[in-house]
C-alpha cells in the first residue's frame, strides 16, 4: 500500500470556498518606504506597523531595486488591500495611504510626530503588553461630520483599513486598543493617537484587586493572618480614585476580575506613535492618475476637463498600440508556422545538416584554423603564380604552418620558453633574416665591446679574461669551472684595493 501524505488536523485551517456567504474579507496592509529615510523615520515606520498589527507584514523587507509595481503584484495573492508609504523630502516627511490595486491615494504631510518609545519614557507606568497587538484596534473618528468630499474619503479610507466590528457578536476581551483620529477645522490637521484599554473592577480594595489581577502572590510576611490582608482599609491612592464618567457596566467578561453585568472603570493608556498631519493631495489611482483634490493648487472646471481629456486620449493611444503589437506578434507567428508547413522535406533535412556541420566546426576550432591557413596560402599562390597550387605546395604549407611559431606582442616570436635556448635561437634567426633582407649592418655597428680594467700600467687586460680555454681565469684569478685555485692573486687584489 502506497504511503499517503499526513494532513494536519489540529493546526491546519481549510481554505474557504469561493463565493461563500457570511465570510468577510479581512483587510491587510503593507507599511513600506520609498527613497532613503533617516533612522528616526525608520523607527516611525516600525511604530506604524505595530499600529496595523496583526493584519500587516511586520517583518517586510525592502530593497532599493524594488519598485511599487513589485509590491502591487505580490499584494494580490497575499490579499493585501492597503499600502502605507513613508517618504522624506527637504521640506517635511510624507505619508501616503493607498487602496490596492486601483486607488485612490491620500497624501498627508506630517507636521510633527513622536515615537512610541518617547511617549513611554514620558509616562510613569507605561502599559503596552504584547498581548494587545494580537487583535486589531477600534477606530474612533471625530470631527469628520462635514459635507466636503475629501473628508468623507478620509473617513471611508480609515474605516476600511481595519476589520469591520459586529457589535452583537464581538467579544470584549479582543478590544484591547483604540485608534483615535481627530480633525481640527481651523488648522485642517488630523491628530493621530494610539491607546491601549484597561479595566478595573469598581468597589474593590486595592489589595483584593492586586490579588485577582496579578499572577504573583502578594507578600504576607508582615501580616499575622490572611484576613488582615483582605479586611484592611484603603482603596488606593488619590491618583487611583475612579471617575464617575469612566464607570461602565460590562456586557461581557473582560478578564482580570472584570465580569459581566458588573461595573468596571475603563482607562486609556497612550502607546504611540503620535502624529499631526494634513491632507495635501488625493489621486484617483495608486500613486498615479488624475488629481481629485489639492490643498495648494486650485483649477477651474474647464482646466480639469482639459486635463482629463488629455489623460483619456493618452490611455486610448496606449491601448491601441498594445493591441497593434499583439496583432503583429500573432501575425508573425502564423506566417512562420505556414512557411514551415509549405517547405519541402528535403530542404528541412538540408538545413538540419548545415546546422550539425556548423556545430561540429564550433567544437573543433583548431581544425578550422588550419583550414583557414591553407586557404590563405592557396590564395597567395594564385595571385603570385597565376594558376592553381599543386598538392606538393599545399602539403609543404601544412608542414610549415604546423612548425611556424606564433607571434606575440610587438611582432616577436615566443615559440619557446622565455630565456630558453629554443627561444633565443628563434629570436636570432628572426633578427638575422630581417637584417639580411633590409641590407643594413646595424648588428655589427651595435656589437658589444669588451670592458677593460686599468691596473695603473699601460697594459690593459680584459676584466674577466678570455672565454674558453684552460688558461682563462675569473675575476679573482680562479680558473673557471674548477673547484679551487691559487689564492695569491686574491690577496694581492685585496691589498691593491
Amino acid at each position: 500500500m502506497a504511503r499517503t501524505r499526513r494532513r494536519k488536523k489540529r493546526t491546519h485551517v481549510p481554505a474557504a470556498p469561493e463565493g461563500a456567504v457570511g465570510i468577510e474579507k479581512v483587510p491587510k496592509s503593507f507599511v513600506l518606504s520609498r527613497g532613503k529615510l533617516p533612522q528616526i523615520l525608520r523607527n516611525l515606520q516600525h511604530d506604524l506597523r505595530q499600529v496595523m498589527m496583526p493584519h500587516t507584514a511586520s517583518k517586510l523587507r525592502e530593497s532599493t531595486r524594488n519598485k511599487l509595481k513589485d509590491f502591487v503584484h505580490v499584494a494580490g495573492p497575499l490579499g493585501v488591500s492597503h499600502f502605507l508609504i513613508m517618504s522624506n523630502t527637504k521640506a517635511a516627511p510624507y505619508l501616503r495611504i493607498g487602496k490596492s490595486p486601483h486607488g485612490p491615494t491620500l497624501t498627508f504631510k506630517i507636521h510633527s510626530y513622536s515615537l512610541a518609545a518617547d511617549i513611554q519614557r514620558a509616562q510613569i507606568r507605561p502599559r503596552a503588553p504584547l498581548a494587545i497587538f494580537k487583535s486589531p484596534p477600534l477606530v474612533v473618528l471625530n470631527g469628520f461630520g462635514t459635507t466636503e468630499e475629501h473628508l468623507k474619503l478620509i473617513q471611508i479610507m480609515f474605516q476600511n483599513m481595519f476589520p469591520v466590528i459586529n457589535v452583537h457578536n464581538v467579544k470584549l476581551a479582543t478590544c484591547q486598543r483604540v485608534l483615535l483620529l481627530n480633525y481640527d477645522k481651523k488648522t485642517k490637521c488630523i491628530d493621530f493617537r494610539h491607546y491601549s484599554i484597561s479595566a478595573q473592577p469598581v468597589g474593590v480594595t486595592r489589595s483584593i484587586r492586586k490579588l485577582v489581577q496579578r499572577k504573583k502572590l502578594p507578600d504576607l510576611g508582615g501580616l499575622g493572618d490572611v484576613s488582615e490582608f483582605v479586611t484592611r482599609s484603603g482603596y488606593g491612592s488619590e491618583s487611583e480614585v475612579e471617575d464617575e464618567a469612566s464607570k461602565v457596566q460590562l456586557a461581557d467578561e473582560f478578564g482580570k476580575g472584570n465580569h459581566a453585568s458588573q461595573q468596571s472603570a475603563v482607562k486609556l493608556h497612550e502607546v504611540g506613535p503620535r502624529l499631526k498631519m494634513q491632507l495635501v493631495k488625493v489621486e484617483e489611482g495608486l500613486c498615479s492618475g488624475g488629481v481629485m483634490f489639492h490643498e495648494y493648487v486650485k483649477k477651474t472646471p474647464e482646466e480639469v476637463a482639459v486635463l482629463r481629456a488629455k489623460v483619456e486620449q493618452r490611455e486610448a493611444l496606449r491601448k491601441q498600440r498594445k493591441a497593434e503589437q499583439e496583432a503583429n506578434v500573432k501575425k508573425k507567428e502564423a506566417l512562420k508556422a505556414s512557411r514551415k508547413k509549405k517547405r519541402p522535406e528535403h530542404e528541412r533535412e538540408k538545413e538540419d545538416k548545415e546546422r550539425e556541420s556548423d556545430s561540429e566546426e564550433d567544437d573543433q576550432p583548431e581544425l578550422r584554423k588550419e583550414e583557414d591557413k591553407e586557404d590563405d596560402d592557396a590564395e597567395w599562390y594564385r595571385k603570385e603564380v597565376g594558376h592553381e597550387p599543386d598538392e606538393a605546395f599545399l602539403s609543404g604549407a601544412r608542414r610549415w604552418n604546423a612548425n611556424r611559431p606564433q607571434r606575440g606582442r610587438g611582432g616577436k616570436f615566443f615559440g619557446g620558453k622565455r630565456g630558453s635556448a629554443e627561444g633565443m635561437e628563434m629570436s636570432k634567426h628572426q633578427e638575422s633574416t630581417k637584417s639580411a633582407a633590409n641590407g643594413d649592418d646595424r648588428k655589427d655597428r651595435y656589437k658589444k665591446r669588451a670592458k677593460f680594467e686599468n691596473n695603473g700600467d699601460d697594459n690593459r687586460k680584459e676584466r674577466f679574461g678570455k672565454r674558453g680555454g684552460d688558461d682563462s681565469r675569473g675575476r679573482f684569478g680562479k680558473k673557471r669551472g674548477s673547484s679551487g685555485g691559487d689564492k695569491a692573486p686574491k690577496r694581492q687584489r685585496y691589498k691593491r684595493d
